[in-house]
């Protein structure tokens, strides 16, 4: 089960069903689409009812989080896709149009890394964006990971090879 983790700003929760219209209407960005891996454009309400419904069945081994505003309302989703065999996670997410450059994500980044460090006890999180992204990047560091290289056009997107940047944290627990 995911668990739900409060900061200052945020409260991130698993996704509900009932949110698949406001996931689609936020997901349907194709800047969304052009800075991620795999994310469908257009990203439509089956879309977001089929992640849903893949977030609700893996919640326990690959923790989903809606990012909510404590005031309410939905603004984007960040995830854990855990390697327990490694005790490793990769961590993604995105931010709906109307709320990136005010530190939601960075927020909503430092809160789930330290929930995979402290909770789910985790020796590793880790995480890559497009060498074009530089914002992702700024999450990723705001979130205490690490630059550790880039691997040069590593990754085909829209018939195009593209740099990808490395980020990784390795906790600092005892064993």
């Amino acid at each position: 089960m995911t668990h739900v983790i409060r900061t200052a700003r945020l409260l991130l929760c698993p996704l509900r069903a009932e949110q698949a219209p406001r996931l689609a209407e936020l997901g349907n960005d194709p800047l969304i689409a052009a800075h991620t891996a795999n994310f469908p454009s257009p990203y439509t309400l089956a879309c977001a009812q089929a992640y849903i419904a893949l977030a609700t069945e893996s919640g326990a081994t690959n923790p989903v989080f809606a990012i909510e505003l404590r005031d309410g309302g939905l603004i984007g989703v960040i995830n854990l896709k855990l390697s327990l065999r490694h005790r490793s996670g990769h961590l993604g997410y995105w931010m709906g149009a109307g709320y990136r450059g005010a530190g939601y994500m960075s927020e909503a980044a430092r809160a789930v890394v330290d929930h995979g460090f402290r909770v789910l006890q985790l020796h590793r999180v880790e995480s890559a964006c497009f060498g074009f992204n530089e914002a992702s990047a700024r999450v990723l560091e705001n979130a205490g990971l690490v630059a550790e290289g880039c691997k040069r056009q590593a990754f085909l997107k829209d018939g195009q090879y593209q740099d990808l940047l490395l980020f990784g944290a390795v906790s600092k627990a005892p064993y």
